[in-house]
């Protein structure tokens, strides 16, 4: 026997509860996979029923997401800067508040049409795509250690007609040239802190979230190396944890950089961290 898409939605909000902070939506956005439907969709026909199998594939998924396993690695599919992209478990999800790194990065390139950009470990390839979609000018080479990550960003770059070029690079060793801009959110939660054992975390790619110990191993690196890469006055912009502010300004004037500042992201913590290079 199926249900009805109502109380297909309130069976799977039950179940999520105690793994979501948002069980009701989780169990809308699987729904609407399951059936090929928009969430507008179930709110106007919710005494629809469902076909066995589509009911057997939402019981199966609801199961999946009590593992818990992200709904992104679900249905496949994350928005992201308004732009949908193909996810898989090679990738880390894109989040919302790496959004703030693709504004504070536009506003430097808009200044700069047809600006050379380098973006370090770019994952499912959002930040890069987001940026070359608004503004087209600029000329993108993004990089990843993985190769399933970069043929997952391939994949996004070709569903939304862009041209970047991608290179298997672990951060700079394989890259030539000087940049006007280096972009990067780099893993940078501690190996020891506990988050990483909490919600969807460990489900996802720990090198994508912890570099190491400190949680600075990424950001030393790519902040020591970016002068060597960089255009003089050119910009680094980095996506960082709440409590690194400090370190990453230090690390920065330390290197180089002037003119440091730092962006507050949508909870009012410090997310975004850029800096330009002395002529």
């Amino acid at each position: 026997m199926s249900e009805q898409i109502d109380s297909a939605i309130e069976w799977g909000r039950a179940r999520c509860a105690g793994i979501s902070d948002t069980p009701k939506l989780d169990a809308e956005l699987l729904l609407a996979h399951c059936i090929g439907k928009t969430r507008s969709y179930l709110y106007s026909w919710p005494e629809q029923q469902l076909t066995h199998n589509d009911w057997q594939q939402f019981q199966s998924l609801i199961t999946r997401r009590l593992e818990p396993t992200p709904i992104a690695y679900l249905v496949g599919e994350r928005e992201f800067f308004s732009l949908g992209l193909k996810t898989s478990p090679a990738a880390l999800v894109p989040r919302p508040e790496t959004e703030l790194l693709v504004e504070a990065t536009l506003a430097v390139c808009l200044q700069q049409p047809g600006a050379d950009l380098l973006e370090l470990g770019t994952g499912t390839g959002a930040i890069a795509i987001a940026l070359k979609v608004e503004c087209p000018t600029i000329e993108i080479v993004a990089t990843d250690i993985s190769s399933h990550c970069l043929e997952l960003a391939q994949l996004n770059a070709v569903r939304h007609k862009l041209s970047i070029d991608w290179i298997r690079s672990d951060w700079f060793t394989q890259i030539d040239g000087r940049f006007d801009l280096i972009v990067s959110n780099p893993p940078y939660i501690s190996a020891t802190d506990t988050a990483l054992e909490q919600g969807d975390l460990p489900a996802e790619p720990i090198a994508a979230l912890s570099p190491g110990p400190t949680g600075l191993e990424a950001l030393e690196v790519i902040i020591a190396e970016s002068p060597n890469y960089l255009k003089p006055g050119g910009y680094l912009l980095l996506e960082h944890g709440y409590d690194q502010e400090n370190e990453v300004a230090g690390l920065m004037r330390e290197h180089g950089f002037v003119n440091v500042d730092c962006k507050l992201d949508l909870n009012g913590l410090p997310r975004v961290s850029l800096g330009q290079l002395g002529k």
